[in-house]
């Protein structure tokens, strides 16, 4: 084998590594962000969860939070891992 080629193939390799490792540092930082806001709700806070449901959190349980979703108020329990953010709009 030419020893050009085994030293492009390292190349190659190493900048793949490269890009796999950036990938999924960010994402693993992404997810441990996400778990933190999730385990840190309170009463009060305003949420959105993945499947776009709004409201506020009225209670915290475990793994579950209840939720008082806009506009009419309607009470439900969902689990914490279904919430993907803050909401910071104003719902009047």
């Amino acid at each position: 084998m030419n020893p050009d080629y085994i030293i492009k193939v390292i190349i190659v390799v190493v900048i793949i590594m490269i890009i796999y490792y950036l990938g999924t540092a960010q994402n693993k930082r992404r997810d441990k962000e996400l778990k933190a806001m999730q385990d840190s709700l309170k009463k009060g806070d305003k949420i959105i969860t993945f499947s776009g449901l709004a409201g506020v959190v009225e209670d915290t349980k475990d793994d579950r939070i209840i939720v008082s979703l806009y506009p009419n108020k309607i009470v439900v329990s969902i689990e914490k891992w279904a919430v993907a953010g803050i909401d910071d709009r104003t719902m009047e």
